[in-house]
């Protein structure tokens, strides 16, 4: 009788325990994301924000980021750090994980006055990603112009008029350009972006396009006097952070300022503001399949 008590209550523990080992089994892996940029990507944690919204859309998340400020993709691959930088050098970080993801954002005008640049040292970098974990999914982070036309260039097709439009608003901005930096800006930076994905298979984040689309209705921009626009104020931030949500995850991310508000994330914006930010993000995505 003695045996047979012990036995069931060995069971009854057996029992306690597999459920548990089970659920623990069952439990699923964060997935763990690099940005590789500069300001674009630190201003307003722009890791940390997506990290926020899949983790409360139930997808578990850890991000983090390798972007010194005003950095370009070939510093990034040739492992350079600003003086008294405290992080490691990229090419550490990119080994330091089985990255699930990678975002890489160039300087803000590199896609077009240093497209051949670009377009080498992201290759290199996409390369260096996969020697580690060909699994990686690579991002393309598409920022947003600084002056009329950069975005979306003068076309091949477009009048005389509109091309001295945009050679005069860079020039304005940036000085005279250079024969490369006028046939780049024909396409702008959304063709730099879209060669580079043609060029690796890495996937473009189309957050440029979103800022496009938003306009002035909304101000996406920090108060940097005549710099504007430039850096992400945190409404901007908010709609990069919904257009990588999308990208990542293939969901809308329309409702997400909810769900982070009821798990007491606070983010400097109204909440009509991000659903309208929502809605642009989700269908960019969408328009970019």
């Amino acid at each position: 009788m003695r045996l047979s008590r012990l036995f069931i209550v060995a069971l009854g523990a057996l029992a306690f325990v597999l459920p548990t080992a089970s659920r623990a089994q069952e439990a699923p892996e964060p997935i763990k994301i690099l940005f590789i940029g500069n300001s674009f990507t630190f201003y307003n944690s722009l890791d940390q924000t997506v990290q926020d919204m899949l983790n409360v859309s139930d997808v578990p998340a850890s991000a983090v980021r390798s972007a010194p400020g005003g950095w370009r993709l070939r510093q990034h691959f040739n492992g350079e750090t600003p003086k008294n930088y405290k992080g490691k050098p990229t090419p550490e970080v990119i080994a330091s994980e089985k990255w699930n993801y990678v975002a890489l954002q160039e300087q803000s005008s590199g896609a077009v006055d240093h497209r051949a640049e670009f377009l080498e040292f992201g290759q290199k970098l996409c390369g260096m990603i996969r020697e580690k974990n060909p699994e990686t999914k690579i991002l393309l982070y598409q920022t947003w112009q600084r002056c009329p036309g950069m975005f979306e260039g003068y076309g091949s097709n477009a009048d005389a008029a509109t091309r001295d439009a945009v050679l005069e608003s860079w020039t304005k901005r940036y000085g005279a350009p250079d024969d490369a930096t006028t046939e780049a800006l024909q396409d702008g930076m959304q063709g730099g972006y879209a060669k580079l994905a043609e060029l690796t298979g890495a996937t473009v984040a189309p957050v440029g396009k979103a800022f496009f689309t938003v306009g002035d209705r909304v101000d996406l921009y920090s108060d940097e006097g005549d710099n504007k626009p430039f850096h992400p104020n945190p409404r901007g931030t908010y709609l990069a952070g919904c257009v990588f949500f999308k990208t990542i995850t293939g969901k809308s991310p329309v409702g997400l300022y909810q769900k982070l508000i009821d798990a007491g994330k606070e983010y400097k914006l109204t909440a009509e503001d991000a659903a309208y930010l929502e809605e642009v993000a989700d269908q960019t995505v969408a328009d970019a399949k």
